[in-house]
């Protein structure tokens, strides 16, 4: 009795879930970054670009909406530019770092680090199982980091965000896309500080010589 009390249920929630999966899916940008700043920033000085370059092959969705059979229904549409408010979680995770974060480089020090990105993928959907399904949020962001002083590093990104539930509502996109924001932030305020604890000099005011530095960062998982 108790396996078909679930059989039923399993029924009764694929078919709700048949009309909500007709309709887009609207993500919205996380209402907060990272729940702890990542500390280490020490005042130096750091430039960052808003927005991304937006290099999706798809910029008209951010993922797809998928029926009780694993079926795509309908997208998932971003509301609001990613490109935009990942970089301004960027730029705030930094200060809370305890960086000077600037727009631009007019009167930054020749050693501060100018930081731009390309966004190359966002995208959220459904691995639809027997009992539950998993939204997943996939990320990859590219980050470009350059000084007058010689610097020249770049890496790649890659974040996923999941989050399981019986029913996959919007909600539940936004919790995963909210959790992938958080990896992919972490995974990039640490890859800066580690890059700028490398060479000290960086950020700071200029050192008595000119330093050329030159870094490749290597991709990031």
């Amino acid at each position: 009795m108790a396996i078909q009390r679930r059989v039923v249920l399993l029924a009764v929630l694929l078919f709700a879930l048949s009309g909500c999966a007709l309709v887009d899916v609207k993500i919205k940008a996380p209402e907060s970054g990272l729940e702890a700043p990542i500390p280490g920033g020490k005042q130096r000085q750091i430039v960052v670009v808003i927005p991304l370059k937006d290099d999706r092959a798809n910029k008209t969705r951010c993922g797809v909406q998928k029926g009780g059979y694993g079926n795509e229904t309908a997208s998932a549409i971003c509301e609001g530019d990613p490109a935009e408010w990942i970089a301004s979680f960027l730029a705030r995770e930094l200060t809370a770092s305890g960086f000077t974060v600037l727009r631009s480089e007019d009167g930054a020090r020749d050693s501060a680090v100018r930081v731009e990105g390309i966004l190359l993928q966002i995208f959220a959907e459904p691995v639809v199982g027997f009992w539950s399904t998993t939204v997943e949020s996939d990320f990859q962001v590219k980050l470009l980091a350059t000084s007058k002083t010689g610097l020249q590093a770049e890496r790649t990104f890659f974040s996923k965000g999941e989050l399981t539930n019986v029913i996959w509502p919007q909600g539940i996109f936004n919790d995963s896309v909210r959790n992938g924001t958080r990896d992919l932030l972490g995974k990039m305020i640490n890859a800066i500080l580690e890059l700028m604890n490398r060479y000290p000099e960086l950020g700071f005011a200029p050192p008595d010589r000119s330093t050329r530095v030159v870094s490749t960062w290597e991709t990031a998982r």
